[in-house]
This record gives C-alpha cells, structure tokens and sequence, in this order.
C-alpha cells in the first residue's frame, strides 16, 4: 500500500470528526458516513485483492480509536468545571501570559483543570511558571450565538480550556513552578523591553507578532489590513517561520549533518516553539521537521505527506479537539496543497509565482470560508513577503540573542528591522491598495467547499492521474460517488437548523435585530444592534450576514436612532452592506447628516404606510403619526426621548405575524390600543418592547397583541433589563417566552398551510 500513513490519517481523522458529529446529535451522518466506507472497502476486498482488506481493516480501526478518543475528551468535565457559577480559589501554575490595555489573562493549570484568568490592575512580578492562587467568579466560555458563527468555547477547549475565572485577586505563592516556562518568559519579557525603548508602537507590535505570534502590541488596523492582504500568516508564527529559521541554521551549518547538527537544530527548534507558546502550525512544522533529520540519520527517504499524516496523527492522539482548531486545519491544508497541488502546477510551468499561485488555489477556498474575504494580491505579494520574512526572522532572532552581550549589535538588528518592518507595511499597503484589492465574500456552502477538495484531490493527486490516464472510469464513478457522498453529509451535518428559518431573532447582545428572509431570497434587517464600546456592525452583524450567505442586504428598516438599535446598521451601511434604510420620517430633518455618515438612501416613514418586502411578506407602519415639518424641527430642537418616537411595525410573512415595538413604553402602547381596535395588534410573535423594562409591556397591551411566543432581545446590562414583573406577566398570561441572553439567536418559521409555529434556538 503506497502512503499508508495518510490512509490511517483520514480514518483517523474521520472518526474524530464522526464522533464530534455524533456529540451534536448528528449520528445518523456519522452511521452512514462509517457504514458506506466500510462497505465499499470490503466489498473491494472480497472483489479483487488482499490489500483492499488490508486497508478497510486499517481504516475501521483508525476509524474507532479516533471516534473514541474523541468521545472521552468531549466527556471530560474537570473537577473546575463543577464550580460553574461561584466564585472559587484556585492554586495553579501559570503557563502563560498577554495583556490587552490594562487587561491581563493569564493561563493557569490546576490540579482541577486549566483555566483562562482574566484579572484587571497590574501585577508586579513575572508570573509565567510560578505558582499563583486566584479567587474570582467561574464561568462558562461564551459559546457560539448566532448561527454559522465563532464558537470562543470550542476554541478554548481545542486549547484544553473549559472555564473562565474573573479573578478579583491574584497573589503569587511559594511552590513548584517550572523553570522552564519561567525563563522562556523572561527572554520573551526581556526582548520586548528592550525593543521598546528603540522602536515605536506599531514597530514594536509587528516584530513581537512576527517572532512570537504576539499580537497584542498590533493595532487592529494594521492587522486587518495584512489579513484582509492574504499575509496575516506572517504576523502569526505558522510553519513558515519553522522553515525559515530551519533553513537559516542549515545556510550557517554547510556540511547538514552529524549528530551536533541534529542535536542543534532540535533544540533550537523546540527553543523557538515554546517561545511562540507552541501554537498548533508551529508544533506541525517541528515535528515534520524532526522527521526530516530521523530519515536523515537513518538514510531513508523524506515523503512530505507521509510526514505529515504522521505529524496529523500524533497531534491529534494528544488532543481530538485539534482537529476544530483553524489554525490547525490551515497548517494542514497547506501541506497538502504543497504535497499534491504545487506538484502539479510546477509540472505546467517553473516560476516563483507560478508555486504561489499553485498554493492559492489549495487554500483560496477554506479561507474565503472562515474569514470571508478574496484577495487578488495573495496571489502576487505572498512571494516578496515571504523572502522579507526570511531576511527579518532570522534577524529578529539574532537581535534576541545578542541584546544579551552587545549593545551596538542589538541597535544595528533594530534597524534592520525597523527598515523591514517599514518596507513590509509599504508593499501590503500598496498591493492592498486601500481595499481595492481585497473583496468581502459569503462563506460557500460546506457541501461545496467539501466537494471542490474531493475533486481537486481526486483530480491531480499522483493516484488520481494514475486513474485518469489508464481510463479506470470504473474507479473514478466510484470516488466520485463517495465524495458527492460526503459531501452531503458534511453539510448535513454542519446544519444548524436555521437554513430554513423565515425570522431570525439575532443575538447582538444588549440590542434589538431581527433578520427578515423572503421566499425570494431577499434580507432585510429591522435594527442591528449597536454598542458605543463595540462595533456591533463590523463584529457581530457583518460576520453573521457572510457566513449566511447574504453579500448585501435588500435594505433594512431602524425603529429609532438610540445606538442599541441604529449602531449596528449605520457600521454596516459605512462598509456598503446596506444602501437603503427605513426610519421614521421625523428623521427626514437630519437628512443631510444621516446620508452623509452612512452613504445610504433613507425611506421616511409614518403610520398607515405599508412597504412590500417580498411575495406575502410586507410591513405595516403602525405608527408614530405624520407631522408637519414645523412639529419635526421642534421635536429635534427639544431632542424629545427617542423612545416615544419609535417606529412600531408590523410584519406579516404568509400567515405569520410579528409585531416590532422599538423601546416604546405604556404610554405608546396605550396610544396603540386606542388607534387599533380592530385587532390589527393581534400577532404570532411579539418583540418585546424596551428589552422588557418595567416601564413597558402592560397587561393590556400584551392582552391586545396576543401573541403565542415573546422573544426578549436583551444581552448582558447594568439596566435591569428584562424586569422579573414583565417576564411575570407574560408567564401568567400563559405566552411563551425566549431571550437572546439564555438561547442566543432565535429562529421562527411557519410552514404554509401549518398552524404550528417551529422555534430554534443555537442555546438549548
């Protein structure tokens, strides 16, 4: 059997995914994904030759050790875990350490699990690898609340972490530390001031994220604009910089050989690894690395996808959850896309960029996925940068070590690389040219990212040409079959019950937004949120619509200006994902401002206008009344609440109604009840008004809406929000009630013809 190694890899690989499928109550996927591989692999066997049994019995066992090593890990519960919602004190070690602003978090391995501290103040000694004890409240990572969205609690147990302590003390205490993780911390510490007393900010943050994947010294521009360049990889320490530092050693050491170069290279690899806090791509790059010089030493020949398979196999024998690591998956998939794709292009044509391109097309695909962006100039800057990077590392390294023994050195490394870092920044600046280079792009959907892989592997993999130029069609229907197979699944399985949704009821924390999707295909927002601290539109709203794929909104409709509810709109409407809102027409005097800070379109809007969304799908103004220009002008001069101005709407979807009442309070809903006696109140779904303050939602209102379920849109506040004498009233009332807080995002859907209302919800 040729490559063995990858074979048990993607069996493994496969039972971890099952497993972690079947977690999510996806078992039938991981059944018929484990039962149709098996079936094909010994029906081949019985069929032909031996070594298709050969390889259905190593896949069936790679197979069951990866979905049970995986079934134990999403079992475990640390002892620290059970202290959910406490506070508690904890002893440990801490592994390592960051700081944002005045915001330390510090890792911290107890003999009840590892943690993820938060503490705010200063601490005034080094802590990585001593012993601290922490007093603070324990709590539960927040997990994924909108659909197709970032799940932070899978990301921290892919770290090994399950809780989070807020700490309100933090002391160091005598005890077993490690030594180790000490005086990596000091060299760290050490470079970091000494760097910054050279260089400005923003030198100082590329070079630490550049040598250590630190990137809490980087301002959030400059990254963004690197990532949304296709080189965000070279401010985050991957395989590249293993390479890099490999290949500097091995330029120093010509003879490449011997066991005091094997022994060197080890060392100074495992040095660098654990500096970089051994990210996942950086301990890839080691372990191939070390294979590298065992096949050297025992003459044999060095198979990068054997290698890596290898690699892929140890890591996640240690830790299952690896595999939902992005920053795994990339590190991988750009092994395989060296290993079989660049084979294939270097065999059309030799050339530089020719090699970068052939990269791009293996990675191109999964990154448009997760980040949601194309960059043309990936194409085309990867290569320059890359040889930049290969000059300023190895640099960087340098100006670590001789910091220690001579001042003139350490200044001439600075100014390397303080002019690198200026020439980095200049060239993406000018390919990224501003954005114009760079598209926002929906995530494409699972099953056709799965597919797209299949077929590129299939089609220019060695096996697969070997397939295609003896005309074995046979074979190739065969795998065809299997990928369309698994691709189907795969998306079955990534399916999170909200595709089909009509309303959604997004979770933007403390903040109204409700997601209309017409029969059509078109969407609409009615409010998005907002925070003053937060921008709601470009973190929460914007990677919501992409992964969702929705490109741009239809138009989106703002019941009153207040941050919490026009915020998240109005950041969007700046990145050109909405060019129409909908607002009360007593905005229409602050016109020119309005338009001028978003470039959109504004529709004014008053009671007794109906706007058509869609076939069978429209809103009803239901206020607030019509006014001359005169009352609007006065109005604005006495910046009367908001609140009182709030636009009610009514949206009928079919035979489903949701009633939207902005922050009005009990006077507006008396008004409402006064206007319409005709049941035009009457709804399926109510959206509480105010986020359910007490000075909303009075019986009689609730009474005339009549409403069979009342969704809360409420995050984390200092307001009291939602009163327990609201949340009464409905319960007596007998309405269901749901909360963005408890359940994030909440998604409606009536089927024609049905009564029944379906809900789902991403928290159950």
């Amino acid at each position: 059997m040729r490559r063995p190694m990858v074979f048990a890899a993607a069996g493994f690989g496969s039972g971890v995914y099952a497993a972690h499928m079947a977690e999510l109550a996806q078992v039938a996927w991981a059944v018929t994904l484990f039962t149709a591989v098996s079936l094909w692999l010994i029906l081949k066997a019985l069929r032909t030759k031996k070594t298709y049994f050969v390889q259905a019995i190593l896949f069936l066992c790679v197979f069951c050790v990866g979905g049970l090593l995986t079934q134990a890990c999403e079992d475990q519960v640390d002892p620290l875990a059970q202290k959910v919602g406490t506070t508690a004190t904890i002893t440990g070690m801490v592994t390592s350490v960051s700081r944002k602003d005045e915001t330390y978090q510090l890792k911290v391995k107890s003999s009840e699990g590892m943690a993820l501290v938060s503490y705010y103040g200063r601490l005034e000694q080094e802590l990585a690898g001593r012993q601290v004890e922490v007093r603070g409240h324990v709590f539960l990572p927040q997990q994924r609340r909108n659909p197709k969205c970032f799940d932070y609690r899978q990301y921290l147990r892919t770290r090994g972490i399950q809780v989070q302590i807020s700490a309100d003390s933090l002391v160091s205490v005598t005890g077993r530390g490690n030594a180790w993780i000490r005086m990596v911390s000091q060299i760290r510490g050490d470079f970091e001031k000494r760097l910054e007393s050279c260089v400005d900010d923003e030198t100082k943050g590329m070079v630490m994220a550049m040598l250590f994947g630190d990137k809490s010294a980087l301002s959030e521009e400059t990254y963004e604009n690197f990532q949304k360049n296709g080189t965000a990889h070279i401010l985050a320490v991957s395989g590249l910089h293993i390479g890099i530092l490999y290949g500097f050693i091995a330029f120093l050491w010509p003879a490449k050989k011997g066991w005091l170069f094997y022994i060197t290279v080890s060392g100074a690899l495992l040095f660098y690894a654990a500096l970089a806090e051994f990210a996942p791509s950086v301990v890839r790059a080691t372990i191939m690395i070390a294979i590298h010089l065992a096949a050297s030493v025992l003459h044999r020949r060095y198979d990068l996808l054997s290698a890596a398979a290898f690699t892929f196999l140890m890591m996640l024998c240690v830790n299952p959850l690896l595999l939902f690591h992005t920053g795994f998956q990339l590190s991988f998939l750009a092994i395989a896309s060296l290993g079989v794709v660049l084979p294939f292009v270097q065999q059309m044509y030799q050339g530089v960029f020719l090699s970068s391109i052939g990269i791009q097309i293996g990675m191109l695909p999964y990154t448009a996925y997760v980040f949601n962006y194309v960059s043309l100039g990936a194409f085309f800057i990867n290569v320059p940068v890359a040889l930049l990077a290969g000059i300023l590392l190895p640099v960087g390294i340098g100006a670590m070590v001789v910091s220690y023994v001579s001042q003139p050195l350490f200044q001439l490394s600075v100014l390397i690389l303080r002019q690198g870092c200026e020439i980095l920044t200049l060239l993406n600046d000018f390919v990224y040219a501003g954005g114009r280079t760079s598209f926002d792009v929906v995530s494409p959907p699972l099953f056709l990212l799965a597919a797209y892989y299949g077929a590129l592997f299939l089609g220019i993999s060695e096996k697969g040409r070997i397939l295609f130029l003896r005309h074995e069609w046979k074979k190739l229907a065969i795998c065809g079959t299997l990928i369309i197979s698994v691709a189907a699944w795969t998306a079955a399985a990534g399916e999170e019950g909200f595709s089909k949704a009509q309303v959604i009821f997004v979770d933007v924390g403390q903040g109204d937004c409700v997601h209309v999707k017409t029969p059509e295909g078109k969407h609409y927002l009615l409010d998005g949120g907002g925070s003053l601290r937060y921008d709601v539109g470009k973190k929460t709203l914007k990677p919501y619509l992409l992964k969702n794929g929705v490109r741009k909104l239809d138009g989106a409709f703002v019941t009153h200006l207040h941050e919490d509810h026009y915020g998240g709109i109005r950041s969007l409407a700046e990145q050109g994902m909405v060019d129409s809102i909908g607002v009360y027409e007593g905005c229409q005097v602050m016109e020119d401002d309005l338009e001028q800070e978003t470039g959109a379109k504004f529709l004014y809007l008053h009671k007794g206008q109906r706007v058509l969304l869609g076939k069978e799908v429209y809103l009803d103004i239901l206020a607030p009344e019509k006014k001359t220009r005169q009352e609007y002008l006065r109005l604005a001069k006495d910046k009367e609440d908001e609140n009182q101005s709030s636009l009610v709407m009514k949206l009928t979807y079919g035979r489903l109604s949701v009633l939207v009442t902005g922050d009005m309070d009990q006077e507006g809903e008396a008004r409402l009840m006064q206007e319409y006696k005709s049941g035009l109140l009457r709804c399926d779904i109510l959206k509480v008004a105010h986020h359910g303050s007490k000075y909303s939602s009075s019986e009689g209102f609730i009474r005339a809406a009549s409403p069979s379920i009342a969704v809360f849109q409420v995050g984390k506040n200092n307001f009291g929000h939602p009163a327990q004498t609201v949340i009464e009233k409905y319960r007596q009332i007998g309405i269901m009630i749901y909360r963005n807080d408890t359940s994030g995002a909440i998604g409606i859907r009536r089927e024609t013809g049905s009564r029944r209302i379906s809900v789902q919800k991403m928290i159950w």
